[in-house]
Formats: structure tokens, C-alpha cells, sequence
């Protein structure tokens, strides 16, 4: 049994599916792309102007189709993505920086900054680099594919390559699109077989929409059979239902309809079923991400994956507080223990998010990789096996002895989370010390940890690849 059947039921799941079903028959989803409907038309879909009606026998089908693990590959090292695989993605799409308790604008550095602390970080194993937001003096090409090139190049990691493509006309997306693939392919010596080497992020548009840029994109991946996750966000009582049940629903009917539509595209192609649908603070009208109901979709879309037998995608450290406090340290904290226990495969915000996906923290993403440290002990529970028993050692030592003896004992080391930033000094030596707050100790530590870091070595062929594609600043290093 998993740990998420203590909130998420295999009744619940049972009702979520139906209603979903229901509605793909009776409400449809709305596709804003000819070539979506189509397809749809020609598998037997009834389609008005553009809403698409389902039933039942094609969504199952299409779904059958979709592979439980699939492997992603890299010469920098693969990865594997399913069977609770709780693979861990940086915080991306920030516009602000929180900085000495000032929000800021989002800069070039910054970029470059949150890549290296995410390429020394023990705890990330999927890279990712975000657009530049400033892009005067740079190419179309490097406006365009600077972050894939830059990954090519810089990651010592398997990366997520995401081409900015929010200026390309609508008629240039696809081919600009397979172009960044290509690349990916061709630095990886991947051109002619079928290995996965980028997914992509297809984001439908609550309720029940999906616009034509993801679909034109991926569409893109369909033709060049690269991995796919749905993944919406609906916001109940403003773009869902105003209820939990009824926001799973309708975005599990969304990413149903939006698997059916990849494999109607190309069969067998691996997806990812995401959601990352929270809460809405209606006093405001925003995103609250660091909600207990959001806990409560993660669990709920972990079990829907696994009831659909595919790979999950759900948020990670999410908090919607605008400095690294007891907010952020508490929404943080119950969002990652539920995205881990609930056995997430595909992790995305793992570590320094805030401020309702709005705002990156480099405190914070410290502090995010010792509360993942922290989970992930708590999910591999107590191991009874009769070494840990340590009945010898207690036997050898007796009533009132003492089982301190020199070093820190592996077994010890192995069995207990040694933290590096939370402060378990003595109150006094602590104070006498200087009183360094986790906030000061945590931003000298990350900025320590980002000088650091290394370029991983490539070749000349790979180097001559990605060169154009490189802003001038960044073509020798970073």
C-alpha cells in the first residue's frame, strides 16, 4: 500500500476517473490547432467548431499505449523517469530574486548563478537553465536557443533543454522547435536512432484548453518521438471548480484528452502525467501553491498516475512567502514531504521557489535541499534488520556504560541526518559566536558553493555544435 492511500483512496481515484470521463463525453475539451482536430476526426471523435467529445474506449486505449519507465539519455549520464523515481528540478520561471530582503527584478547573472548552485547541488539530478531576461547585442539564434546551448556546453548533468520561443511566430514554432531537438541530438551523437534526449512541458489551459503554441510544440516532439509531460494548473473558484474533487476532476479530464491527442500523434511515445493545480487566495486573486490542499492534489495525482500505470510530475519545495521565514520554512517543508512520500517520479521546483512560482530565494534553495534531506529519511523509515538491532554492542556495554567511543560510527552516519545549515548548537556558543543567522550563514554558503563550480570537459565537435548559439559573454565560460 502507498503512503498516499492515508489521503487519496482507490475509491477516490475510481471517482475522479468516471467524472473525468463524463466530462470528456458531455462537456469535451477545446483544441485551438487544425491539425489536434483532425486527428481527432479521424479516430472517431466527434468534434464541434472546436471542442472534441470523448469516449471512453479511445482514452483507455490511448493510455495503454503510454510506456510505466522510460530512460532519457545524455553522455553526461542518464536517467531513469517512473517507478517512484523522485528525480529532483531546480526552481525555474522566477521574474524576482529575493535579495538581502528586497525583491528584485530577475538578471542575466542570476541565470548563470542558479544554474551553477543547481550543477553543484547534491540533491538535483535533472538540470535546467533559465532564459535570459536580457537580450540586447544577441542573435535570434541566441535569443532563441542560448539556454539549450548553454546546457549543451555548461551541464555536467542530463538536462531539460527549453528553447524561448514566446517571440517565434506561430508558423516558425514547429521547425523551431525539432531545430533545438536536432542539436540536442547531434551533440549527444543520438541523430539516427531513437534514444530520448529532451521532454518538453505541455500546459493545457483551464479549464478544459489547449492553446495552439504547446500544441504546435508539441506536435514537434511528436515528429521527432521525444517524452511528454501534461501538466495543468488550474486555480479553483477562478480557472476550476471550487472544490478539491471537482479541480481533479476536470485537469484529470484535461491531461487524459491531452495524452490521447500525442499517442493519436505518434503511438507508444513515452508521457508524463502532471498536475500542478493549487490553491486560490481569492482576497488577492493568485496562485497559492503553499496551501495543505496542494498537498492534497500531489497525493492525488501521484495515485491517478500509478492508476493509469504512467510516470508523475508534481511541485516540489513550494511556498508562496516573499522572504525565507517560518512561511517559507513551513509550506516548504509539508509540500516536500508530500511530493516524496508520495512517490513523485519527476520533481520540478524541488529547491529555492517562492512567492507563488514568482520569486527564487538562494537561501532558500539551500534550506529546500536539508528539508529534502530531511523527507527523504522519514520515507525509508526504520530499518530492523538484526545488525541495527546492535544487541551485541549493547550487551558489550551494559547498564549505565556509554557508547560514545571515538570516531562517529558508520552504522551512526548511516541511520541519522547530519544537517549542514540547521542550527543544533548550544544556545550560548551560538550567541557568542556572533548570533549568525540561518539567512546570513545560508547566502555566504550558497555564493561559496556557485564559485565552485566547474565546467564539465566536452569535445571539440561538441563545442563547434553549440558555439553559435552561445551570447558572446558565455562562449569561453561562465
Amino acid at each position: 500500500m502507498k503512503k498516499y492511500s492515508h489521503y487519496v483512496s482507490k475509491t477516490d481515484v475510481e471517482a475522479i476517473h468516471q467524472k473525468s470521463l463524463e466530462i470528456l463525453k458531455t462537456v469535451g475539451v477545446r483544441f485551438e490547432h487544425p491539425k489536434a482536430l483532425e486527428l481527432f476526426k479521424r479516430h472517431g471523435c466527434l468534434v464541434e467548431d472546436e471542442i472534441v467529445y470523448f469516449d471512453e474506449q479511445l482514452i483507455m486505449d490511448s493510455i495503454k499505449q503510454c510506456p510505466e519507465v522510460f530512460d532519457m539519455y545524455s553522455t553526461k549520464g542518464s536517467i531513469t523517469i517512473g517507478n517512484g523515481s523522485r528525480l529532483n528540478m531546480p526552481a525555474c520561471g522566477c521574474v524576482y530574486v529575493q535579495d538581502d530582503g528586497e525583491i528584485r527584478r530577475f538578471r542575466n547573472d542570476d541565470t548563470i548563478n542558479v544554474f551553477k548552485l543547481s550543477a553543484t547541488s547534491p540533491e538535483m539530478n535533472y538540470q535546467y537553465m533559465d532564459f535570459f531576461p536580457n537580450t540586447s547585442g544577441f542573435t535570434q539564434d541566441q535569443k532563441t536557443f542560448s539556454n539549450v546551448g548553454m546546457l549543451l556546453k555548461y551541464s555536467p548533468q542530463i538536462a531539460c533543454y527549453d528553447p524561448d520561443t514566446f517571440t517565434i511566430p506561430h508558423e516558425k514554432l514547429f521547425k523551431t522547435t525539432v531545430k533545438s531537438i536536432e542539436m540536442i541530438k547531434q551533440f549527444e551523437g543520438v541523430v539516427d536512432d531513437n534514444r530520448y534526449v529532451n521532454s518538453f512541458c505541455v500546459n493545457s489551459l483551464s479549464p478544459l484548453c489547449y492553446d495552439f503554441a504547446p500544441l504546435e510544440k508539441m506536435f514537434a516532439f511528436c515528429e521527432e518521438n521525444q517524452p511528454l509531460w501534461f501538466t495543468p494548473c488550474a486555480m479553483p473558484a477562478l480557472t476550476g471548480p471550487p472544490s478539491v474533487f471537482g479541480t481533479l476532476c476536470m485537469t484529470n479530464a484535461e491531461i487524459l484528452a491531452g495524452i490521447t491527442l500525442a499517442q493519436l500523434a505518434q503511438p507508444g511515445i513515452p508521457v508524463i502525467y502532471g498536475n500542478t493545480s493549487s490553491s486560490t487566495n481569492l482576497r488577492s486573486i493568485l496562485l497559492s501553491i503553499g496551501a495543505p490542499e496542494t498537498a492534497l492534489m500531489v497525493y492525488a495525482t501521484v495515485a491517478m498516475s500509478d492508476y493509469y500505470h504512467i510516470p508523475s510530475r508534481t511541485g516540489g519545495s513550494l511556498s508562496d512567502a516573499k522572504d525565507v521565514d517560518f512561511q517559507s520554512g513551513s509550506e516548504s517543508m509539508m509540500m516536500i514531504n508530500a511530493t516524496l512520500e508520495a512517490g513523485t517520479d519527476l520533481i520540478l521546483h524541488a529547491c529555492g521557489i517562492m512567492g507563488s512560482f514568482n520569486i527564487f530565494s538562494y537561501e532558500k534553495f539551500l534550506l529546500d535541499e536539508e528539508n529534502i534531506s530531511f523527507s527523504r529519511r522519514l520515507q525509508q523509515g526504520i530499518d530492523i534488520s538484526d545488525e541495527k538491532s546492535c544487541l551485541t554492542l549493547i550487551e558489550k556495554t551494559g547498564p549505565r556504560g556509554s557508547f560514545l567511543k571515538g570516531r562517529t560510527p558508520k552504522m551512526y552516519r548511516e541511520e541519522f541526518v547530519m544537517p549542514k545549515y540547521f542550527n543544533k548548537q548550544d544556545p550560548n556558543v551560538w550567541q557568542n559566536e556572533g548570533s549568525i543567522s540561518l539567512k546570513e550563514l545560508t547566502k555566504k554558503a550558497a555564493f561559496d558553493r556557485i564559485a565552485t563550480y566547474q565546467a564539465p570537459v566536452i569535445t571539440k565537435e561538441q563545442a563547434k555544435i553549440v558555439a553559435p548559439y552561445l551570447p558572446d559573454a558565455y562562449k569561453e565560460k561562465i
